[in-house]
């Protein structure tokens, strides 16, 4: 079996240990309603911003959705916006399927100097920088509810002592004045029952930082939101979702048996809700192992939820999260820079596909809501 090696990312090559070919979707697909068996007014639909200025208000909104990352912003545009076209891994980087989103910079030169100062003492520092704004948005809308869909250019890790992903959801919630704000993204799997492209829905947040704010008061602390997701789309978002098998590992060297290979278990992603833990947001790159006990503290590990949850209950608004499993519980046996390299490996290849179930599970969360809307509660 030949294996073209541009197809593996150069910190496998020189972990020298395994080599792995991924069993990826080639695409983003369009979501196909009908075999979800999604009602026609539980469909998304854009709503145009006309006339909207970069340092203008938000628009209202009864739901904002916050995303983070290109993959999760791509994944979260394909499904809620209702893209028609597929999206391939390499149109990613286009502007093609951007185009509709707006910039919103009001208030951000007021740490714009700041965030500057961030860039030059933290390495990846401040990426606002390159949009110089908080983030971008687009409105849509499912039924009666108006969604506000955002991606944030703001990080916890990435910017600094002050925070200012705090003040940003504090404007999202002052302007556009929703009463539920949720936070989705990947995430890295902690529990072992939660395979490749799961994504797990809750409505709280523990704070674990190790790095820059390991003495943060609020650190080893929960926030926890009075939102209970209901489910009763759940079963239909479940229908769409891609599901995605781990790399298949190869012989490294003719050293090994020729033909030697281990399969991964077989697909099994799956959208759950788990209330009864938190989302583990912590300042550095961090995954869950078989060994590390991370799954004591929460139910998958990320970078930013928290936060969003800390800022959301000095507004008195409403929040949850939904974090799909980008790369699953590694194992603890394995020497730590393989660890490493392997869990940023399954990240990179299928973060875009296991994002789509999570923005997946999100429609079903937003068309509960605008069922609960339309009925008064």
């Amino acid at each position: 079996m030949s294996l073209d090696t541009s197809l593996v990312p150069e910190t496998l090559l020189n972990a020298q240990r395994i080599i792995a070919l991924p069993e990826n979707p080639d695409h983003l697909p369009a979501v196909d309603w009908k075999k979800l068996g999604a009602p026609d007014n539980r469909i998304p639909h854009i709503e145009e911003t006309p006339s909207h200025q970069a340092d203008s208000p938000l628009p209202k909104a009864d739901v904002v959705v916050m995303t983070w990352t290109l993959a999760e912003w791509a994944a979260m545009n394909q499904v809620l916006t209702n893209r028609r076209d597929p999206l391939t891994p390499d149109q990613l980087h286009s502007h093609e399927w951007q185009e509709g989103w707006l910039s919103y910079q009001r208030d951000y030169y007021q740490i714009y100097q700041y965030m500057v100062d961030v860039s030059k003492t933290f390495q990846g520092g401040a990426p606002s920088l390159y949009s110089e704004s908080w983030g971008s948005f687009r409105q849509v809308r499912i039924g009666d509810l108006n969604v506000l869909l955002v991606k944030s250019g703001m990080h916890l890790a990435q910017d600094g002592s002050q925070l200012p992903l705090i003040r940003f959801v504090e404007q999202i919630c002052q302007e556009a004045q929703p009463s539920l704000l949720l936070s989705i993204g990947t995430g890295g799997g902690v529990r072992s029952e939660d395979a490749l492209g799961s994504a797990l829905i809750t409505n709280q947040a523990y704070f674990h930082c190790l790095k820059h704010f390991a003495n943060a008061r609020f650190n080893h602390s929960t926030v926890t939101s009075s939102w209970q997701p209901d489910n009763r789309y759940l079963p239909l978002a479940q229908e769409g979702v891609l599901h995605t098998r781990g790399p298949q590992i190869l012989p490294v060297s003719p050293q090994y048996p020729a033909g030697a290979h281990i399969d991964p278990d077989p697909a099994a992603a799956q959208l759950k809700v788990v209330t009864e833990q938190p989302i583990i947001t912590t300042d550095t790159f961090l995954f869950g192992t078989t060994d590390n006990g991370l799954e004591k503290l929460g139910c998958m590990v990320e970078m930013d939820d928290a936060v969003v949850g800390m800022a959301c209950q000095q507004q008195k608004t409403a929040f949850g999260f939904v974090r799909n499993v980008s790369d699953p519980v590694i194992n603890g046996a394995l020497p730590a820079s393989l660890q490493d390299s392997w869990a940023g490996y399954i990240y990179r290849e299928q973060g875009l596909y296991t994002s789509y179930n999570g923005a997946l599970a999100t429609w079903a969360l937003l068309a509960a809501e605008a069922d609960r809307k339309e009925k008064g509660q």
